[in-house]
């Protein structure tokens, strides 16, 4: 592989990590708060804009920034499913990164809520796209998804820890088939395959084979 041209840093740095955690816990306790004293949460409203006005006068960049993980590899710090310095992301916790499979566990909350006490579909996908894109890229073929179907088994909870596992089945040229599962417990919650399409590694910096059991 190429030099990387993107930003790299030695590990997650932690101010980042815990501002990601802090504003994760922040969402759960918007979206369950009691709405009965609208003046508290107007309050509150003022104090979370002023934090984001400090954070904001700190200047912008670009998002992506990767932490360089041990036996090679990078971990996408601010990506909405697997970056700890993200709040939108859960955040995917890899267990497994290897040429055979790749698997996750995570934690999805209220906030992820679409069926009364069950995962909105559309996290489900989310979860299972990006751990098939990982286990192509752990085998070698790092790829962008061109199509994914999921079948949704069982109503997937919340609050609930999960594991999601995908693996890469076969390749036919550039196009990567792939296929994976979310359970919770024993139970298989849904299931996608996919078609990636695989492009040269020197476009993009993936990890492979950087985390093992």
């Amino acid at each position: 592989m190429s030099e990387n041209p993107f930003p790299v840093v030695d590990g997650v740095p932690p101010g980042r990590a815990l501002l990601g955690a802090r504003i994760r816990e922040l969402i759960e306790a918007s979206v369950g708060v009691r709405d009965d004293d609208e003046a508290d949460l107007a309050a509150a409203a003022r104090r979370v804009e002023a934090v984001t006005e400090a954070l904001r006068a700190g200047g912008r960049r670009s998002p992506l920034l990767l932490a360089a993980l041990e036996g090679g590899g990078y971990l996408s710090i601010n990506n909405p499913l697997e970056g700890p310095g993200n709040p939108l992301a859960p955040p995917l916790s890899w267990v497994h990164v290897g040429p055979e499979s790749a698997r996750a566990d995570v934690l999805l909350g209220a906030a992820h809520e679409g069926p009364p006490g069950r995962v909105h579909g559309g996290w489900v996908a989310a979860v299972l796209d990006h751990v098939l894109g990982r286990a192509t890229a752990a085998a070698g073929f790092p790829g962008m998804t061109a199509s994914l179907t999921v079948n949704y088994h069982h109503g997937t909870p919340y609050a609930v820890p999960l594991t999601a596992e995908g693996r890469l089945v076969r390749r036919d040229g550039r196009k990567l088939h792939a296929t994976g599962e979310l359970k919770a417990g024993d139970v298989v919650c849904a299931t996608a395959t996919a078609i990636l399409v695989h492009f040269s590694a020197d476009r993009f910096p993936v990890a492979q084979s950087s985390i093992v059991d």
